[in-house]
């Protein structure tokens, strides 16, 4: 339990003005096939909102299911994925944290913010699934509502 904890004060002491001066897509490809996956589950999420939008996926709950599933999916993967970092970080600092996309971090706290990459991205699809949910429920017409106002 100490060595969560210690994740969490590391992640939380990161200086993630730092992502200014990173490119972020190529971050999450050095961290390897976790952060591939957060890329896609952030790709599928956003079709699948687009999707629902246009209403190709005809019921809400299952958009709902969608996007907060994959929502979760991926932040799930980005906290696996950070911490399995921090754990490993001396050898595996090498291939995550490369010149290929930006500087190099100069102090700990800038280690920190390339190390939460992962763990960022995953939130984000996160709260972006639950923005989904949101939009959904206050602007899309249940069935009994469009079928009122088509009788009229």
């Amino acid at each position: 339990m100490q060595s969560l904890r210690d994740f969490w004060d590391f992640i939380r002491t990161g200086q993630f003005r730092f992502y200014q001066e990173r490119d972020l897509g190529l971050d999450l490809y050095h961290s390897g096939w976790p952060g591939i996956l957060l890329i896609l589950l952030m790709t599928i999420c956003g079709a699948v909102f687009l999707l629902a939008i246009f209403h190709v996926i005809p019921e809400r709950r299952h958009v709902v299911r969608l996007l907060l599933g994959l929502g979760l999916i991926a932040a799930l993967t980005g906290v696996g994925t950070s911490y399995f970092h921090y754990k490993d970080l001396e050898k595996i600092a090498p291939l995550i944290i490369r010149n290929t996309a930006g500087p190099s971090p100069v102090t700990q706290e800038q280690v920190a913010a390339v190390v939460a990459v992962p763990l960022v991205v995953g939130g984000a699809t996160l709260i972006g699934g639950g923005l989904g949910c949101l939009y959904m429920a206050l602007f899309w017409a249940t069935g009994k509502k469009k079928s009122n106002a088509a009788t009229r």
